[in-house]
């Protein structure tokens, strides 16, 4: 339900006089349900008359810390006197005697208030003041799901206020963790009781990437280990009141209201603020970047499953550095843009690990830079920015930090753009606009899936777009939107590269899958396409590299390998594209400097400390070209300082293959 949805039946069940329940207002920690009650439930039930200019009042308590009956009592009692008959807001700004004055009364009731959780508490305010008319009480309960007292002993109290003190009661929590924190009281002798039977605690089960594998189940491995994740959850299983509150929640709470906002307007309502509160940035340029990059950062934060309103709001305060040091030193740059994007997302990543304890793993490497996942979330790789976890952990910041972040971002988009310039540009529109797919309503998203399929008929994506295209209409297949076939895009796609004449790179990054059968539905997909592409490019670099004579010279031979670089890296090898007959000619026709030029070529190549993520397929064909440099047969020989040159270049070609992973005695 929205803000407004929950306004609505909260301030109708405020009228209702015959409505003697609760209601709950259901919220996933830090949804914002105490920001709701604050900024617009209590305004609105503030507002409601009860009789000739008399209107309703609230009483607010948060339950987090109180562990008995007694101490609730007590609360309730002295927040109504002070908020409500004291006008607590404005004895605090006049001076502390009169708020003491009004906990002193309160006090003085606290020997008869105490007893059984059936004591009729009407009686307590008719004794503390005879003018209190308790009709007018409409009182909430915040953080149920923090409370320690028995589930049952708390309905029994409201219960009380309902149905004695004809109170209206309000309750905010979320309800899957009600009773769960019952659990956590006195639990090493809990813990002790999960851990019988010897069994021994372990940080994982299984091949080390799952918690547990499939044959076994929960607290169940064959040798008798258990994770510290399933001691908690057994823990949970056995000790929560949780199934006694879905038990008995039924007697006390009539209606149960889900608080689920759209996660745009809450972001934009944090940042802006509303009618009735102000938004936690002022004006200024990061508040319109924030808000002109609203889609990036609800994106980013949903790839996280992550609508925490407090961690929302961590994250911005965190970011405004980030922002201002890049703007600072880097705003004059064609890249910009693309680094705040690329800070932005990451921030976001590590604001919601550090929060909900979760954790950013590594996955591969990309060049020298390092590409990670979020936990639970292994089909999304972004790149690793350290200088916003040192920001973000632990509160340290490094201006140097920041600018060798910024400058590995330049240089990456420097080699994709200068380097490798895609020959044909894609001019469709409609998979940009499907990024923002989740925002809009079905019959949208289907009509832009139309124009998407008509616009790869007619060829306006380039290759580099293709995989984008076949896992997002596959997600979008499993959702029920994509009712095409994908298949039959997938003959257009390749009938389009067997046209082409023009060089086109894949995408390089790692896709995005929700799950593996999407995965291996795209791979069975995508395979053929690749083929076909990587062949077309084979044909097509072979003839563009005799037109330009690469092999003419050894300097001719390093510039094609500096600027052929990420080609080669992102096609998973270089030894594939080379003219082996070409290479060796060309080595025997040159001198000293000319070997050692040879040399600089293919460690322009193989330039990486990870080659294994990139080049396993070479290891054969380096093998060759090594034990050819060191055969006099094929490669000529000479004096002892040619020798050494050759040697050199051997040895360097050891030392790529160690990398790659062959034992040094086999070679």
């Amino acid at each position: 339900m929205t803000s407004k949805e929950i306004v609505d039946a909260v301030t109708s069940y405020v009228r209702d006089e015959n409505a003697k329940y609760a209601i709950l207002i259901d919220g996933a920690w830090g949804s914002g349900k105490t920001y709701l009650y604050e900024n617009y439930l209590a305004g609105e039930i503030d507002s409601i008359e009860v009789g000739k200019n008399e209107r309703k009042h609230n009483v607010y308590i948060s339950l987090y810390g109180i562990s008995s009956i007694d101490s609730l009592a007590k609360q309730l009692i002295t927040n109504y006197l002070i908020y409500v008959k004291g006008n607590g807001n404005k004895l605090v700004k006049k001076g502390l005697k009169p708020l003491a004055g009004i906990i002193g009364v309160a006090s003085s009731a606290f020997s008869f208030s105490v007893g059984p959780v059936s004591a009729d508490l009407s009686r307590v305010f008719n004794k503390l003041e005879r003018s209190i008319d308790v009709k007018e009480m409409v009182i909430c309960f915040d953080d149920l799901e923090r409370c320690t007292i028995p589930i049952n002993e708390f309905f029994g109290f409201v219960n009380n206020l309902i149905e004695h003190c004809n109170c209206k009661v309000i309750i905010l929590a979320d309800e899957r963790n009600i009773g769960k924190i019952y659990a956590n009281t006195n639990i090493e002798e809990k813990y002790l009781t999960v851990l019988s039977g010897d069994r021994k605690v372990v940080e994982y089960i299984g091949d080390g990437k799952n918690e547990r594998t499939q044959k076994t189940g929960l607290g169940k491995a064959s040798n008798g280990e258990i994770t510290v994740e399933e001691v908690k959850k057994l823990n949970e299983i056995l000790y929560s009141e949780n199934y006694l509150y879905k038990d008995i929640k039924e007697k006390v709470i009539g209606k149960t209201m889900l608080y689920y906002p759209a996660l745009k307007d809450v972001i934009e309502e944090v940042i802006s603020g509303n009618e009735k509160s102000k938004g936690i940035i002022q004006e200024g340029q990061y508040k319109d970047y924030l808000l002109k990059h609203i889609n990036s950062i609800v994106s980013a934060f949903t790839e996280i499953e992550n609508r925490n309103l407090r961690i929302i709001r961590s994250w911005i305060f965190s970011f405004r550095k980030i922002y201002d040091a890049t703007t600072k030193y880097y705003s004059d740059s064609k890249y910009y843009e693309d680094i705040l994007n690329d800070f932005l997302r990451y921030s976001i990543w590590v604001a919601g690990a550090l929060k909900k304890n979760k954790k950013i793993t590594h996955s591969a490497n990309y060049g020298s830079q390092e590409m990670v996942y979020f936990e639970g979330h292994e089909y999304t790789h972004i790149f690793r920015y350290s200088f916003i976890d040192a920001w973000i952990n632990c509160d340290v910041w490094n201006d140097k930090d920041l600018s060798q972040a910024c400058k590995s971002i330049i240089k990456r988009r420097e080699r994709e753009d200068i380097d490798n310039p895609p020959k044909v540009h894609s001019t469709g529109k409609a998979l940009a606009e499907l990024r923002d797919w989740y925002l809009m309503e079905d019959a949208q998203v289907i009509e832009i899936l139309d124009r998407l399929e008509k616009e790869i008929e007619e060829n306006k994506y380039a290759y580099y777009d293709y995989s984008n295209i076949l896992s997002t209409l596959l997600y979008l297949q499993e959702k029920g939107l994509f009712k095409g076939n994908i298949h039959h895009i997938k003959d257009v796609m390749i009938n389009l590269i067997k046209r082409d004449n023009d060089i086109q790179e894949e995408n390089e990054f790692p896709k995005d899958f929700s799950s593996e059968e999407i995965r291996n539905k795209y791979n069975e997909i995508y395979k053929p396409i690749s083929e076909e592409r990587k062949e077309r490019n084979r044909i097509l670099n072979k003839e563009d590299q005799e037109e330009k004579n690469i092999y003419s010279n050894a300097n001719a031979f390093y510039e094609h390998c500096c600027k052929m670089e990420n080609y080669y890296c992102s096609h998973r090898s270089f030894v594939e594209y080379l003219d082996f007959e070409k290479l060796y000619i060309l080595i025997n026709e040159s001198d000293n400097e000319g070997l050692y030029t040879l040399r600089r070529a293919f460690k322009a190549i193989y330039y990486m400390g990870n080659l294994k993520d990139f080049y396993i397929a070479d290891i054969e064909g380096l093998k060759k070209i090594r034990n050819d440099l060191m055969d006099e047969a094929v490669i000529k020989h000479g004096g002892i300082i040619r020798n050494i040159a050759i040697d050199s270049f051997a040895d360097m070609i050891k030392q790529d293959l160690i990398l790659l992973g062959v034992d040094e005695e086999q070679l």
